[in-house]
C-alpha cells in the first residue's frame, strides 16, 4: 500500500465518512477540555501518558470535536501513527514523505501558501526517526499548521525534544484516571445513570470546600453509592479499559502483560541501552512489596548486588515511563533533599494490585493504597500548578505523608484511612504547621488530613474523606 492509500484508509472523515463509534468511546476524559482549549494556540501540542491510558481516543474525540462542532473542512485534518508499517518503511523513516503527500495529493494545496488552518494528529511519534527536527522546521517556518502528538512516556518526547523544540511545544499529562474521574466512567458505563459532582477542593479557600462538601457528606444514600465504587476503584486503578473488561483475573493478566511487561520491553528498552531489563521489573515488584516506604539508593543497590548509580538510573527511567513515583524529603536545605532517603511507590494502585496477584484487599492493605493513592492525585495537580510534591521526615523518625510546596506556601497533607483519629495521630502534623507557621514564604497555614469517613476542620486542620478529595 502506497502512502496515499494508507492516509485515505486511516482518515474515513475525507470521504465524509463518520469516525467508527470504538474510537470515540462513550465519555471524555477531563484532558479534553484541556486539548480543545489549546487548540487555538500556536504551539505544538503534546499528549504525553503511559499507554493504554486513552492518548488515541482522546485524538480522535478531538478530530471528532473540530468536524463536527468546529464544521473544519474534513480534508483539513490528517490523523497518522508514528509506528504505521504503511507509512514507515524500510529506509522511509522521513516525517516529510507523508506530509509531503498529503499535502500535494490529498489536500492539492503548496504547504507555503496554505491560508485556512491545517491541523495535523500523529499518534506515537516517538517511533518517526528525527521527528522533532521536522517538527522544528515546520514549525519556524510559521506554517498554518496545528501540530498535536501523543508518546507513551515522558522519555520519549523530552529525550529528543528537550532542546530542539524549546519553546515550541505545550505539554498535557494524561495518566491513569483519578478516583473522581473513575467514578464518573462508573456512571457512565456501568450505573448507565448521570456523574456525581462533587466540588473540588480549593486549597485557597479550605472553609468554603469544605462546606460545599457537607450537602454530599450528608446524603447517606449517596455516600453508600460513591464509597461502593470506590472499594472497586481501590481493587482496579484508573486505566479505563477496565470498563471494557470488569472480570478481575482477566483485568491483572492485562495489566501485567500489556502495560507492566510491554512499557518495559517496548517502551523503555525503545528508547535505553539497557543491560538487564530484567531488573527493572524486578525493582516494580520490590516497590509494590513495600509501596510508600522510604529508601536509599545505596540500600535498595545493596538488596539488588549491583552499583548505585544503576540503581538511581533504572529508577528514573520506571519514574519517565509513568510506572511509579519518587519522593524527595522535604527541606529547606537542597543538600539536605539530595542526600537523604526517597519515598517510592506505585503510580497506580491497580498496578500494585496486578504485580502482588491481589484480588481481594484489607482493610489494612486499602489504607497502604489509599496513601498512594493520595499521592497520585497530588503529583497531578502538581503537574497542572507547576508545584512541587514531597514527603516529609526528620531526624525523630516523624513522618508526614506529602508536602506540597506551592511556591507561595506549603500544605502537609496527612493519610489517616480510618473513623477513629486520635490525638496522637495529629501530633506531627501540628509541630509541622507550628515550626513552619512564620517562616517567611515557605510558611505553612494549615495541614490536610485524608480520612475514611471524617468531614470537619479543627483548628490548622481540615479533616477529609477520599471519597470527596476531588483536587
Amino acid at each position: 500500500m502506497d502512502i496515499k492509500s494508507s492516509l485515505i484508509a486511516t482518515n474515513p472523515w475525507w470521504n465524509n465518512e463518520k469516525i467508527n463509534e470504538q474510537f470515540l468511546l462513550g465519555r471524555k476524559r477531563n484532558e479534553f477540555n484541556d486539548i480543545i482549549e489549546k487548540m487555538n494556540g500556536k504551539r505544538i501540542l503534546s499528549i504525553i501518558g503511559p499507554r493504554r491510558v486513552g492518548k488515541s481516543t482522546l485524538m480522535y474525540q478531538t478530530i471528532n470535536y473540530l468536524l463536527e462542532e468546529k464544521k473544519i473542512d474534513n480534508k483539513r485534518i490528517l490523523f497518522f501513527s508514528g509506528d504505521d508499517p504503511s507509512l514507515f518503511f524500510d529506509d522511509n523513516d522521513k516525517l516529510s514523505s507523508v506530509i509531503d503527500v498529503y499535502f500535494k495529493d490529498i489536500l492539492e494545496e503548496e504547504i507555503s501558501k496554505i491560508t485556512s488552518k491545517v491541523y495535523i494528529f500523529i499518534d506515537e511519534i516517538h517511533f518517526i526517526k528525527n521527528w522533532q527536527n521536522y517538527l522544528k522546521t515546520y514549525f519556524d517556518r510559521k506554517y498554518n499548521i496545528k501540530f498535536i502528538v501523543t508518546g507513551s512516556s515522558s522519555m520519549h518526547l523530552y529525550k529528543d525534544a528537550n532542546e530542539s523544540l524549546l519553546g515550541r511545544i505545550e505539554n498535557i499529562y494524561v495518566l491513569p484516571l483519578t478516583f473522581n474521574q473513575f467514578m464518573n466512567f462508573h456512571m457512565t458505563y456501568i450505573a448507565k445513570a448521570d456523574d456525581i459532582n462533587i466540588p473540588r477542593i480549593d486549597l485557597d479557600n479550605m472553609d468554603k470546600s469544605v462546606k460545599k462538601l457537607e450537602k454530599i457528606y450528608n446524603d447517606v444514600k449517596l455516600k453508600n453509592k460513591i464509597q461502593k465504587i470506590l472499594k472497586q476503584y481501590i481493587l482496579v486503578g484508573g486505566y479505563p479499559e477496565y470498563f471494557e473488561v470488569r472480570d478481575i483475573e482477566v483485568w491483572q493478566k492485562q495489566l501485567s502483560e500489556d502495560i507492566i511487561t510491554r512499557g518495559i520491553y517496548k517502551d523503555i528498552l525503545t528508547i535505553y541501552n539497557i543491560k538487564s531489563p530484567e531488573i527493572l521489573e524486578k525493582l516494580l515488584y520490590y516497590i509494590a512489596a513495600n509501596n510508600s516506604q522510604n529508601f536509599s539508593y545505596s540500600g535498595i543497590a545493596s538488596t539488588f548486588g549491583i552499583d548505585t548509580v544503576t540503581i538511581m538510573t533504572y529508577l528514573g527511567y520506571l519514574k519517565q515511563a509513568f510506572l511509579i513515583n519518587i519522593l524527595e524529603n522535604y527541606s529547606n536545605s537542597i543538600a539536605k533533599v539530595i542526600r537523604t532517603n526517597k519515598k517510592l511507590s506505585i503510580l497506580d494502585n491497580g498496578i500494585q494490585n496486578s504485580l502482588l496477584k491481589q484480588k481481594e484487599i484489607d482493610s489494612n492493605m486499602a489504607g497502604h493504597i489509599v496513601e498512594s493513592m493520595v499521592d497520585f492525585d497530588f503529583r497531578l495537580l502538581c503537574e497542572k500548578e507547576n508545584y512541587k510534591e514531597f514527603y516529609y521526615r526528620n531526624s525523630d523518625k516523624e513522618e508526614i505523608d506529602l508536602v506540597i510546596d506551592r511556591n507561595i506556601d506549603i500544605i502537609p497533607i496527612e493519610v489517616k484511612y480510618t473513623n477513629q483519629i486520635e490525638n496522637a495521630d495529629k501530633k506531627v502534623i501540628n509541630k509541622f504547621i507550628e515550626e513552619h507557621h512564620d517562616i517567611g514564604i515557605n510558611h505553612a497555614k494549615f495541614g490536610i488530613v485524608v480520612t475514611k469517613d471524617i468531614l470537619k476542620k479543627e483548628e490548622n486542620l481540615y479533616f477529609i474523606p477520599y471519597w470527596l478529595l476531588n483536587m
